[in-house]
């Protein structure tokens, strides 16, 4: 074997001839923050119950799970939440992608308060990118029992755009 000194794909780019642009989710964008509250009603929502986030922008949007942070209350025994998306039209024509309830997160523990940085089903960088007409709705399900009344969800998901 020998040492080898090699380019990303976004380096390589920098150095073609004629240089190729890179996207910007990728390189120069700007991160910017959804700020979310959340506070179920006056009665309690069955298992499955959806809190639905502040949608983000049409585009491409990439989503920094790791700058990211969800504070919740007690939801109660064996509660667990999940971080996803509600169904999109894709940017490539309108092209539908389907919801994925978890396809941020999965099974985080909210049975007794406290806050989490998401992430756990993306892998990688925990980053994930969307590619949206209309824009993109992030959701968190209770899951595993009820979601209590007043109980309340808040944060924040970082991402970037430009």
């Amino acid at each position: 074997m020998a040492v080898t000194t090699e380019n990303s794909d976004q380096r390589a780019n920098e150095i073609a001839s004629p240089p190729v642009m890179n996207p910007s989710h990728e390189s120069h964008g700007r991160i910017r923050y959804k700020r979310f509250t959340f506070t179920q009603g006056a009665a309690a929502g069955d298992a499955g119950s959806i809190a639905r986030l502040p949608i983000l922008p049409a585009g491409k949007v990439r989503v920094l799970l790791h700058l990211s942070r969800i504070a919740f209350s007690a939801m109660g025994a064996a509660r667990t939440m999940d971080l996803g998306w509600e169904a999109y039209n894709g940017d490539d024509g309108g092209a539908a992608v389907a919801a994925d309830p978890n396809g941020l997160d999965d099974g985080v523990d909210v049975a007794a308060a406290g806050s989490v940085v998401p992430g756990g089903t993306v892998g990688g960088d925990e980053s994930y990118l969307f590619e949206s007409a209309g824009g993109v709705v992030l959701t968190l399900q209770i899951n595993d029992g009820t979601i209590p009344a007043a109980a309340t969800l808040q944060g924040c998901i970082a991402y970037v755009i430009d």
